[in-house]
């Protein structure tokens, strides 16, 4: 068979996570270049299949389709290698066998928009990218791209990650022309570290941030992460002022975090504080940062998705995390593709005015939590509950309960699926087998009103106590909801729950993990004054908040939630039936393989392969949808990762350590002498030691 190189790519990586095009010649044989490795595919004819508007293509040989709104649906090959941290690819060659063509008899079918998860009704929209659509152009530019980044492995070890990802069908929009191909092999080129960037032993385990006015409260946790060998220092933000420089508060902290790795061989990094007050106060002091009016700065993106609806920016504590870039150097969040900075964070806006898009890794190379307090005594609350939460022995009663509720999220005519309950269904019955699933589901109307997600059935099950709680519809930062199925109004709704309906909730020390499928519920930049006055961007439509859904539901001090994972921003879904996107070889309701739906669902299925620290379960689940969905290729895959912080203890062991059976927990609060012991240096010299 006649065989063709397509191209050389040999252009040394000079910014992270980068798709790279067409560079300058670098053969793979080079006498500098260490190692070599291939990839090799086999792919069978396409298979054209017509619908009623569009054509539709499959190829068997592939694991997934190119899913991008708007554009062509087409089917894609692809792989994620782990390298030694700090490997930097060299070249890669392409050869693939003769290339075809075959005329289409109308156009590929274009991918739906996402679905907003706010409170409002949105119609689905499969409009066609005219930029794509009235291109003559082959779609995508090139046979293969790929993606560099590095972090925190699935053993929680530092590798840098190569994503490649394979076009054996490309298609001309405009001629309704395909050319494609039935072997592809690639031949990748790379240059493993000298040296290790880590200590090979750590002295700390975790490092908690926060202002000194919250230090004496927080020597508390630390003798209790110490006891049960999580070794655990704090570092104020204080002394990191003083000791460290950067572009503003956030990168100073970050350049911290980035030493204490070097250094003390850190995994964790809890944040502690959110804004000074729940009634009044700035929420960012300008377009990258908050600080002011904030006990721990909060950290802006410039991400400003396409369409009428869209957050200016948003919170991203994954900032805090992402610490190293591809080749191992500090992630700014800054850098253009020519590696230049503009003082303008985490950009990536579509139109006028212009501004360049920084190239971000995003993995995760920290776990990274935030208890987001306001005062001292959120402090006290939160604190005493994780020390709870983890010395205390679960109840298999209440613990292994799994409450979930949805409904019917989205107006999807043709597959009418009941998006919120398919994605609660699909995780009960693959990954949280072992627990006894508690179903409010809105579809249970006609058959069961004790079992729909009203506030009533919410506030019940919650206060019975559970080790899971998965909401999955529509939010806002002060309630959560759903639709009954096909009737898609807010005028008439299963209920959902509301902040102001938390005081309800009275299961104590029974404390469930929490994750919120909807918009803006972890959205902890709110206040009361601004909420009341429907300031722009608070999206709480006039609804006094003074503190968002998620965050409330951790600092109750009558139970509530041990901690909670929702978004800061817009959230998004995917609807409809096109084939097996994730290319997992199961092919599911889109709502389950892409956007918000696939982040919630490798959330869960983290936990099933055994992750028992839930900073872990974040990052690996973040890191599982990187390695699908690339985000530097796609604006809402960028911000689907970004905006969907931790709140809560980053080190939490899931269902706690269980080695104090009977034991009653301290009310510290009681005790005024023994916070002043934990606090004598010499304690904490003791505490350092062991």
């Amino acid at each position: 068979m006649k065989m063709f190189t397509c191209f050389v790519v040999g252009l040394l990586l000079f910014s992270s996570f980068t798709a790279i095009g067409i560079g300058e010649e670098a053969s793979v044989t080079n006498k500098n270049i260490k190692k070599v490795t291939s990839i090799g595919r086999v792919f069978f004819e396409p298979q054209v299949i017509s619908k009623e508007n569009f054509i539709e293509i499959n190829m068997k040989g592939t694991n997934g389709y190119l899913y991008k709104a708007g554009q062509p649906i087409l089917p894609l090959f692809k792989t994620t290698i782990d390298l030694p941290f700090g490997t930097k690819i060299v070249g890669i060659d392409c050869i693939t066998s003769t290339i075809k063509t075959k005329t289409l008899s109308k156009k590929i079918t274009p991918a739906p928009n996402p679905m907003i998860t706010d409170m409002n009704n949105h119609k689905i929209v499969q409009k066609m990218d005219d930029t794509v659509y009235s291109s003559s152009e082959f779609y995508p530019g090139k046979w293969y791209d790929y993606f560099i980044g590095s972090g925190l492995d699935e053993n929680s070890e530092y590798k840098t990650f190569l994503t490649i990802r394979i076009y054996p069908t490309r298609y001309s929009p405009r001629t309704d022309t395909i050319q494609y191909v039935n072997n592809i092999n690639l031949k990748i080129a790379y240059k493993e570290p000298e040296t290790s960037f880590f200590p090979e032993t750590s002295t700390y385990d975790m490092v908690i941030i926060a202002p000194s006015a919250f230090t004496s409260e927080l020597q508390r946790l630390v003798a209790h992460k110490n006891k049960y060998e999580i070794k655990t220092t704090i570092k104020t933000l204080e002394e990191i002022y003083l000791e460290y420089t950067g572009f503003d508060e956030p990168e100073q902290i970050k350049y911290f975090i980035k030493d204490a790795i070097e250094t003390w061989g850190i995994k964790y990094v809890m944040l502690v504080g959110g804004m000074k007050s729940p009634v009044s106060g700035q929420s960012r002091d300008n377009q990258n940062k908050g600080v002011k009016d904030w006990w721990f700065p909060a950290r802006y993106t410039n991400l400003k998705e396409t369409g009428g609806l869209y957050d200016p920016g948003f919170l991203s504590d994954l900032y805090y995390a992402d610490i190293y870039d591809s080749e191992g150097k500090f992630s700014s969040w800054d850098k253009d593709k020519k590696g230049e900075s503009d003082g303008i964070y985490a950009a990536w806006k579509m139109g006028f005015p212009y501004v360049p898009k920084d190239y971000i890794d995003f993995y995760p190379d920290v776990y990274v939590g935030r208890l987001a307090c306001r005062n001292i005594n959120e402090v006290k609350t939160v604190v005493t509950k994780i020390i709870d939460y983890e010395r205390l022995k679960h109840e298999s009663n209440w613990y292994e309960r799994m409450v979930v509720a949805g409904g019917d999220s989205h107006d999807d005519s043709g597959t009418n699926y009941l998006e919120g309950e398919v994605e609660c269904d699909y995780i009960l019955n693959n990954y949280m087998t072992e627990w006894t699933p508690i179903k409010l589901y809105a579809s249970n109307k006609d058959i069961d009103m004790s079992h729909v997600p009203s506030t009533k059935n919410i506030q019940r099950e919650i206060t019975a106590g559970c080790g899971f709680l998965l909401f999955d519809g529509h939010g806002h930062p002060g309630s959560w909801n759903t639709h009954w199925p096909g009737i898609f109004t807010w005028d008439d709704t299963p209920g959902g729950i509301q902040v102001s309906s938390f005081y309800g909730l009275k299961n104590e020390k029974k404390l469930p993990i929490c994750v919120i499928g909807g918009c803006h519920n972890s959205q902890f930049n709110v206040t009361l004054m601004a909420t009341t006055l429907n300031e722009p961007f608070m999206w709480t439509h006039g609804m006094p908040v003074s503190e968002c859904f998620a965050w409330q539901l951790v600092k109750l001090s009558q139970g509530g939630t041990i901690a909670s994972f929702g978004n800061t921003g817009l959230g998004y879904g995917a609807v409809g039936e096109n084939g097996d996107i994730d290319g997992d070889g199961e092919n599911l309701p889109d709502t389950l393989e892409a956007l918000g739906g696939y982040q919630i669902r490798m959330f869960f299925k983290t936990i099933d392969e055994g992750e028992e620290i839930l900073g872990a379960v974040w990052g690996k689940s973040i890191k599982k949808y990187l390695d699908t969905f690339p985000g530097m290729d796609y604006q809402v895959d960028a911000k689907t990762v970004e905006e969907w912080p931790l709140l809560g203890d980053p080190s939490l062991k899931l269902g706690g350590y269980q080695t104090d059976s009977g034991s009653r927990s301290i009310n510290y609060e009681k005790f005024p002498l023994i916070i002043k012991i934990l606090e004598l240096p010499i304690f904490q010299k003791m505490l350092k030691l062991l």
